[in-house]
C-alpha cells in the first residue's frame, strides 16, 4: 500500500512496518485523534478464506477485552476495498527476538523486569479466560522507554469455547509450543506459561533450547528430551532463576505453575541472596515419555464444527456404532467413523450388550515401535550436528580461539570480568559453559580477565537502565534497580547511582543500584470547577502542579474557576500545565479595563504559586 494511502478518510498510511503469515503492517496516523497507530490489514489472498477472516476478527475481540498497560490496545476495526483491517496502539521499538540480539548478555535483573510486565499482561488474559497460544518474542514489543507489550492475539482463544481443532494440526510456533499441543490435547492457561519459560530460556542465552532442522525435530526434542539446563550455558545465572524455566517447562503440564501470577511471585525473589542455595527443581510427577504427530509443517488453522453431522443419513449415530462392531471394528476405528469419543463409543456397545475389539494392544506395539525410532533418529542427529564445548579456561584469547575453531565452533565479541585467579587478558569462562552440548558453527562467547585490580566507576546518570545495567554486569558488578518519579529525567533513564562515579572498587565485592525515572509523578485530578481560585491555587501547591487563567465573563461570581481542560478523576502529570477559565461576573458589571487589571493581580497572586497567567 502507498504512502500517503487514506483508510476510509481517517488513517493516512505512513510506511510499511512489514508482514508475514495472513497480514500487512503499517504505521499509519489517525487524523481524526491526530496519533500514530498500526494499521494491520489481511492479505488480498487471505481476504477471502473465512477462516483467515475468522483469525483476524479473533484478535480484534481478544484484544479489545483486554486492558492493560502491557497489552497492545486495539482502537478500531474496519473494511476497506474488501480487506478487513485493524487499528492499534502504535509502538515505536522493536520485538523482544531483535531486542535480545541487539543487547545481548542481557542482566540478569533486567531479564526478570521484562519477564514480570510479561506475565502481568498474561495475567490478565488469563484472568479474562483468554488464552494467547502463539507467545514468542517475535510477538511482544519494547518500546523506547523499555515498556513491554504483547500484541498478536490471533489465535488466541476463549478457555470456555476452545473449539480449535488440534487433532493434526499444530496452532502456534514450533519452538515455543508446550509439548503437549502435537498430541492432540488442548491448549490451556500451563501451555502459555510453557512458551513463558522458553522466552526466560532465550533472553538467558539468546537462543531456543532446541534447534532442528525441521518442525519434526524440535517438536520431538519439546516432547521427549529433558529441557537443557541454562547454568550449563552461563554458571553465572542464580540456581532459582533457571528453576523457573524448568518449572514452567516441565513435561508435564500439572508440574508447572498454577498460574502466571504464581509464576511472576517465584520469579521476583529468584535474584535473592536467601535462595542463593537453592537445590536444582526436579518435577514432583515423573515426566513421561510423549508421541508427537510426525506432520507438522504447514498446518491450516480450521474451527471444528459447531454441529457434528452423520456420516451416514438415515442412521442414527447408534445404529452405526452398532453395524460397525458388527462388521468388526475397533473401538478407536468406530470412534472415527462416527466422529465420537472411544468412550462414548464403549458406553453405546456395552448398553446394547455388543461385544467389541480394544485397540490398546496394537496402541502399545505402535507406541513401543515409534519410541525406538524416535528415539534412533534423535541420538543420531545429535551424533552428526552438536558438539560439547571445549574447556579453554587460562588460556589466552588466541589459543582459545583456535581450539573452538577446531572443535567446529566459532567465537562473537568477548565480554570481560575482574578475576583474583585468572591472569589479565586470559579466558575465566566460556557463555556457553564447557562440556555443554552445542550446534556446530554455534558462536561461543569468551568472558576474558581484566585482571583483580580495582576499575573507577563511570557516571551512569543520564543512561537508559538497560544499557548502564549492560555494561556494570560485563566488568563483574551486582545491579539493583531502584524506580524514582521525576518531572526533568524521561522514562527509563538513569537519576542516580548509589556509588559516586570516579570510586575505585573491587567489581565482584560491589553492588551498584541505579535509581531510574519512571516519567514526571502523577496525581489525582479533582474537579476545580465551583472552586474559587485561590483553592485552586492552593491545590496546586501541595500538588506541585502548574496552573494557567483565562478569565471569562459568566454568571458565576468573580473569581470562581467555571471550566478545565482536562477531565477530573484523570491522572495528570505533574510536569504539564492545567488551564483553568476564572469567572469575572457578569459583564454588564464589569469592563475590559477591569478586567484587565483583574487580571494583573491574579497572575501575580499566582506567580508565587508555581502558575502562570495566559
Amino acid at each position: 500500500m502507498e504512502q500517503g494511502t487514506m483508510i476510509d478518510h481517517r488513517y493516512r498510511i505512513v510506511r510499511p512496518l512489514g508482514g508475514g503469515g495472513m497480514a500487512n503492517v503499517y504505521q499509519a496516523f489517525d487524523t481524526y485523534l491526530n496519533r500514530d497507530v498500526t494499521l494491520k490489514m489481511i492479505r488480498l489472498d487471505y481476504r477471502d478464506q473465512p477462516d483467515a477472516v475468522e483469525r483476524f476478527q479473533r484478535e480484534a475481540k481478544a484484544a479489545t477485552a483486554l486492558i492493560n498497560e502491557h497489552i497492545v490496545q486495539v482502537y478500531d476495526a474496519g473494511e476497506f476495498n474488501g480487506s478487513s483491517y485493524l487499528v492499534m496502539e502504535y509502538v515505536d521499538g522493536m520485538d523482544l527476538k531483535n531486542y535480545i540480539q541487539e543487547h545481548f548478555p542481557i542482566p540478569y535483573q533486567q531479564v526478570v523486569d521484562i519477564m514480570e510486565q510479561i506475565l502481568a499482561a498474561v495475567e490478565v488474559a488469563h484472568e479474562a479466560g483468554i488464552i494467547h497460544r502463539d507467545l514468542k518474542p517475535q510477538n511482544i514489543l519494547v518500546d523506547q522507554n523499555g515498556q513491554i507489550k504483547i500484541t498478536d492475539f490471533g489465535i488466541a482463544t476463549a478457555i470456555r469455547t476452545n473449539t480449535l481443532t488440534q487433532a493434526h494440526q499444530v496452532i502456534g510456533s514450533i519452538h515455543y509450543l508446550a509439548p503437549e499441543l502435537p498430541i492432540g490435547q488442548r491448549a490451556s492457561f500451563r501451555s502459555d506459561l510453557y512458551a513463558l519459560g522458553v522466552i526466560l530460556y532465550e533472553l538467558l542465552t539468546n537462543q531456543v533450547p532446541y534447534q532442528g532442522d525441521t518442525p519434526d525435530q524440535v517438536a520431538y526434542m519439546h516432547g521427549n528430551m529433558p529441557m537443557p539446563f541454562v547454568r550449563d550455558f552461563d554458571s553465572d545465572i542464580p540456581q532459582p532463576l533457571e528453576n523457573v524455566i524448568l518449572r514452567a517447562t516441565a513435561k508435564n503440564p500439572e508440574d508447572r505453575y498454577v498460574s502466571a501470577a504464581s509464576m511472576a511471585e517465584d520469579l521476583k525473589t529468584s535474584l535473592s541472596k536467601r535462595r542463593a542455595h537453592e537445590d536444582r527443581f526436579v518435577p514432583v510427577t515423573s515426566d513421561e515419555t510423549r508421541i508427537v504427530d510426525t506432520d507438522l509443517a504447514d498446518r491450516p488453522y480450521v474451527a471444528d464444527p459447531e454441529v457434528l453431522t452423520d456420516p451416514e443419513e438415515g442412521k442414527s449415530v447408534t445404529d452405526q456404532i452398532i453395524d460397525y462392531a458388527k462388521q468388526g471394528d475397533s473401538v478407536a476405528t468406530i470412534a472415527a467413523k462416527v466422529d465420537r469419543t472411544p468412550k462414548y463409543v464403549r458406553q453405546v456397545l456395552a448398553k446394547n450388550g455388543i461385544k467389541y475389539k480394544s485397540g490398546k494392544k496394537i496402541a502399545v506395539a505402535l507406541l513401543a515401535l515409534v519410541l525406538f525410532l524416535g528415539g534412533v533418529a534423535g541420538v543420531a542427529y545429535y551424533a552428526g550436528n552438536y558438539v560439547s564445548v571445549p574447556d579453554v579456561s587460562n588460556m589466552s584469547a588466541s589459543q582459545a580461539e583456535s581450539k573452538l575453531s577446531d572443535a567446529g565452533l566459532s567465537t562473537t565479541s568477548p565480554t570481560y570480568t575482574t578475576s583474583k585467579t585468572v591472569s589479565k587478558g586470559d579466558v575465566v569462562k566460556t557463555k556457553p559453559g564447557s562440556g555443554s552440548k552445542v550446534q556446530k558453527g554455534k558462536s561461543i562467547q569468551l568472558v576474558i580477565s581484566s585482571g583483580g585490580d580495582t576499575v573507577s566507576l563511570s557516571d551512569f546518570t543520564g543512561w537508559t537502565y538497560g544499557d548502564a545495567a549492560s555494561q556494570l554486569n560485563s566488568q563483574g558488578f551486582t545491579v539493583k534497580k531502584k524506580t524514582q518519579s521525576s518531572n526533568d529525567v524521561p522514562t527509563g533513564e538513569v537519576i542516580s547511582q548509589s556509588v559516586s562515579a570516579g570510586s575505585s572498587v573491587d567489581p565482584s565485592q560491589t553492588t551498584v543500584v541505579l535509581t531510574v525515572s519512571t516519567g514526571a509523578a502523577k496525581v489525582d485530578l479533582p474537579n476545580l470547577v465551583g472552586q474559587s481560585q485561590g483553592d485552586a491555587i492552593n491545590w496546586a501547591n501541595q500538588n506541585h502542579v502548574q496552573l494557567s487563567f483565562t478569565n471569562q465573563s459568566s454568571n458565576q461570581p468573580n473569581g470562581q474557576v467555571i471550566a478545565q481542560d482536562t477531565m477530573p478523576g484523570s491522572q495528570f502529570s505533574t510536569n504539564k500545565t492545567l488551564s483553568l477559565t476564572i469567572s469575572t461576573g457578569n459583564s454588564s458589571n464589569s469592563s475590559s479595563s477591569s478586567s484587565a487589571s483583574s487580571s494583573s493581580s491574579q497572575s501575580s497572586a499566582a506567580s508565587s504559586s508555581s502558575t502562570k497567567q495566559n
